[in-house]
């Protein structure tokens, strides 16, 4: 544990000294209140979504349907509550909280499908994803024969304003963390990751923990897919694109274990935030995306081996 501990507090540092840099390289721009807000909202959707990686993670396992899975929830929200009849899946507009149930519901089924194939019938999870993504993305087109919807009501962006997607970043890491640290789930989940036959010796149920853990990294799938819905005032399949791999990215960097078994919900938020500030940062210095595509893989290599050189 005090490895870990410490290996954060390298994380922390490494935030610090990124918000420095941006913050001498601006003049300051990148440490206004409202530039660090705007951080934070943004880092929001990567957060809970890198969450749910995470738990997948733990169990030694790969889930790369995150982009398809929020894709697919995004179009039928929108469907459900847009003004405009030729985007709409029933001909009606339903009230938001609606939905967001069937945001969730739709998340929480994927995730569930992913456990429950990986699981019972012992495929490779990198594959599996690989195709439910696959098929996320075309029942996404298929809701609403497009890209987008658009005609969102206002009510729609009321969780999307001010402080709230920070709100629910940090309620959903704090849950996460109680599931990892205080539950038999999260014991269960360590063990999984850790040794899954020695785990199933000492009697924990492998396969029901996997088809959990999927399912409320689905869950969490769905979360984001509402973050992104109400704080953009939109649904585009756009707004999902590349997440499976900045999810990844956000785990690696936290510190956990892309073989299981190893990691904790801290480093994964630290994770997110590096990446938050980095890409803030040269937005604002007007750094090409090219450039940083790069910076962010040369951080990635870095952390990994990092951690690589420590547990050594």
């Amino acid at each position: 544990m005090k490895i870990w501990r410490s290996a954060n507090t390298i994380r922390f540092l490494i935030f610090v000294a990124l918000v420095a840099f941006f913050a001498i390289a601006t003049k300051g721009l990148t440490i206004g209140g409202d530039n660090i807000a705007n951080v934070l909202a943004q880092s929001a959707i990567r957060g809970v979504t890198a969450c749910g990686q995470a738990l997948v993670v733990l169990t030694a396992g790969l889930d790369l349907s995150v982009s398809g899975v929020v894709a697919v929830a995004l179009m039928v929200g929108g469907s459900l509550v847009t003004e405009n009849p030729h985007y709409s899946l029933f001909g009606i507009a339903f009230s938001p909280f609606v939905a967001i149930l069937a945001m969730l519901a739709v998340g929480t089924a994927f995730g569930a499908a992913n456990g429950t194939i990986v699981a019972r019938f012992r495929l490779p999870a990198l594959i599996v994803t690989l195709g439910t993504w696959q098929i996320g993305v075309g029942l996404a087109y298929q809701v609403t024969g497009s890209g987008f919807v658009d005609k969102l009501p206002e009510s729609v962006a009321a969780l999307g304003q001010g402080g709230i997607p920070i709100v629910i970043l940090f309620v959903v890491v704090a849950a996460t963390w109680y599931l990892l640290h205080h539950t038999r789930l999260g014991a269960e989940i360590y063990a999984v990751g850790g040794n899954p036959r020695a785990a199933l010796v000492s009697g924990i149920r492998v396969t029901r923990v996997r088809v959990t853990v999927f399912a409320i990294a689905g869950l969490l799938y769905g979360v984001g897919a509402v973050l992104g819905m109400t704080r953009f005032f939109s649904a585009t399949m756009a707004q999902a694109t590349g997440l499976e791999l900045a999810t990844i990215a956000a785990v690696a960097i936290g510190g956990v274990s892309l073989s299981g078994g190893r990691g904790t919900i801290l480093g994964v938020l630290l994770g997110t935030l590096i990446i938050g500030v980095l890409e803030n940062g040269l937005n604002v210095m007007g750094v090409g995306p090219a450039t940083q595509a790069i910076a962010k893989g040369v951080i990635i290599v870095a952390a990994v081996a990092l951690d690589g050189v420590r547990r050594r």
